[in-house]
């Protein structure tokens, strides 16, 4: 999907290991560690932005979000996971009074313009209500909804309905999905067509699986100028020729609102094409981003309430003559639930530090700001589709080990984890599948490695170097990661040498490239936050016990995607006498600790505290 728009490499091009230098001075490792992708080619010790660098006002943005969630929203709960719309409006309408509704939006337009750190931290917050339904309906309403407008629309549409999001007086829609365009959103088949007046588009085709789309009151639809120029429309309900279909019977978020729409020669006055036409691609994919690393967000809520809802079950309840949280089979689940959601929340803040960091360089004063604040965040579409697919499979699983927990508990709808489990199922599919979120890691990495974006060929040459003594608090854990790194690397480079721009296609080996991008990225962002908080880290058995058993967590996929990959390599030219020396790396990654033991040791900390503590 994303992959189709990137400028492809001439034939000449498809041998990375060929390629001439660019000339003048390398990037230091500093800046490529904080390009687009750029965390592979860099060391492992990084200064990155999480949680614990929130500026005061963010953390009170954070406790003000999260009491609203709990007080307000959460006793709502059974309301809102039905077809509500009044309540849903209303308290969305409640929501817009604390700002939140126009986080994204410009202050001049009635917005808060915040930065890309509070806006998910908001939606995160929001989580803490329990109400998925709802937190789909604001995600979309804050997102894809608003989102378009404001990165691309004039100043005459900002003016005439950005007020009106911003405040949830007017929610919004995004629709973009046919039924025979789904990931494939760019080969969708609704038309426009200028009137005959030369005043009006006139829209054709539908849509589907639109989301707030039953009670929206405007939507931006894609389709086709004459059939060739993908391009968005702005449409207020009620429009001629727009017709809303019945609401879609779901498996989860049943309380949100989805819905087809219908376009029968509907007519959009001329002013209200959204950007240029044949700008549609851009916005689609560029919009979707953002919605990308905010569904992280929401995912990682979701993850620690649920570890919250399971440890306090599992404390609780007795078999046997004690509480079950005692027993082993148990504490490995706990244990897995706490540090997947750590590696999520570590991933979550690095990625918008750096999209944060990325859009400060610009000047809110250029007339084409909002177009580079938009390239800005595309500069980590690697990033923000790890955050996607991170998010809404640690969901998937803390949900899945929850509901084992529970047992026959969870399996009943009169106890929490059987909605959590319905209701995430879904964000694997939204903001684009996690199929098409594993094409865009290894896709841009083939292109930015073949366009020289990204030193590939210069961090492969430095996968045999001596690595640094494994000394002191994380000694082992650094370097297990670095050596970890630079088989990635290596990996990634043999399989751009042996495959080319046809690495697109080989989607097996691709799903497994990204995982390791994948994995990589979650480990090493927990591990340098922990790095971050120094003496009172080392000085904390929990935050040594989660250290470790996030590196042998990670180690342990590790080792099995490289043994799936190394005979696909092998077959398309892996060099035989590169196999041993591949070999001997890969069992040098030994674990010099009980895992068994850590985990006893987390899940006392966890027991102790009685709830997730590492935020």
């Amino acid at each position: 999907m994303v992959i189709s728009e990137t400028k492809e490499p001439t034939s000449a091009e498809a041998d990375v290991s060929k390629r001439p230098t660019k000339d003048g001075p390398a990037p230091t490792a500093d800046g490529i560690a904080t390009k687009g992708g750029g965390f592979l080619m860099a060391p492992v010790t990084q200064e990155i932005f999480c949680r614990e660098r929130f500026s005061e006002e963010q953390r009170e943005i954070d406790r003000m979000v999260r009491e609203f969630a709990v007080e307000r929203i959460r006793p709502l709960g059974d309301e809102l996971e039905v077809h509500n719309e009044e309540l849903t409006r209303k308290i969305l309408r409640e929501v817009g009074e604390l700002g939140l509704t126009g986080i994204d939006v410009p202050e001049s337009y009635g917005g808060m313009q915040m930065d890309k750190t509070t806006s998910a931290l908001a939606v995160e917050a929001l989580t803490q209500s329990g109400s998925a339904s709802w937190v789909v309906t604001f995600s979309c309403q804050t997102g894809i909804g608003s989102l378009p407008l404001v990165f691309f629309g004039t100043e005459e549409q900002k003016a005439k309905y950005l007020a009106k999001l911003a405040t949830a007086e007017w929610l919004a829609a995004y629709a973009l999905s046919e039924a025979d365009a789904g990931s494939d959103a760019l080969g969708l088949k609704a038309t426009a067509t200028l009137s005959d007046d030369g005043e009006s588009w006139l829209l054709n085709g539908a849509k589907i699986y639109v989301t707030n789309g039953g009670w929206a009151d405007l939507y931006t639809i894609f389709a086709k100028i004459d059939g060739k120029q993908l391009s968005a429309f702005l449409v207020e309900r009620g429009s001629d020729g727009l017709t809303v279909g019945e609401e879609e019977k779901k498996m989860g978020i049943k309380g949100s609102s989805t819905v087809s729409l219908f376009l029968d020669d509907l007519r959009v006055p001329k002013e209200n094409l959204l950007g240029r036409p044949g700008d549609g691609g851009s916005i689609a994919l560029n919009i979707l981003n953002i919605g990308r690393f905010k569904l992280g967000a929401a995912d990682l809520g979701a993850c620690k309430l649920s570890t919250d809802l399971v440890t306090a079950y599992a404390l609780e309840r007795r078999q046997f003559g004690q509480p079950i949280a005692f027993f082993e089979a148990i504490r490995k689940k706990l244990v897995r639930m706490v540090v997947e959601t750590y590696a999520l929340d570590s991933v979550i803040y690095r990625t918008v530090g750096l999209m944060d960091a990325e859009i400060a360089k610009l000047d809110e004063a250029d007339p084409d700001y909002n177009l580079k604040a938009m390239a800005a965040l595309e500069e980590y579409a690697i990033e923000a589709s790890i955050s996607k697919i991170l998010g809404s499979e640690t969901l998937f699983r803390v949900s899945d080990q929850g509901i084992q927990v529970y047992g026959g508990n969870g399996f009943s709808e009169e106890y929490p984890m059987a909605a959590v489990f319905r209701n995430t199922r879904i964000d694997r599919i939204f903001e684009g599948t996690n199929e098409i979120n594993r094409m865009v890691i290894y896709g841009y990495y083939l292109k930015k490695a073949l366009m020289e974006e990204l030193p590939l060929r210069d961090a492969e040459k430095t996968w045999l170097q001596p690595l640094a003594p494994a000394d002191g608090f994380l000694g082992w854990e650094l370097a297990a990661l670095d050596r970890a790194r630079r088989l990635t690397v290596k990996l990634l480079f043999e399989a751009v040498s042996t495959y080319g721009q046809d690495l697109r296609n080989a989607q097996v080996v691709g799903e497994d490239l990204a995982d390791l991008v994948i994995g990589y990225f979650a480990a090493s962002s927990a591990i340098n936050r922990i790095r971050q908080l120094g003496e009172a880290a080392a000085t904390d058995p929990g935050y040594g016990s989660l250290a470790r058993l996030i590196v042998a967590g990670y180690l342990e996929e590790l080792w099995r995607i490289v043994y799936r990959l190394r005979p696909a390599l092998l077959a398309g030219g892996f060099a035989q006498s590169f196999a041993s020396e591949f070999d001997a790396e890969v069992h040098l990654l030994h674990l010099p600790f009980d895992p068994v033991v850590e985990v006893t040791r987390l899940t006392d900390d966890l027991y102790h505290h009685g709830r997730f503590r590492f935020e």
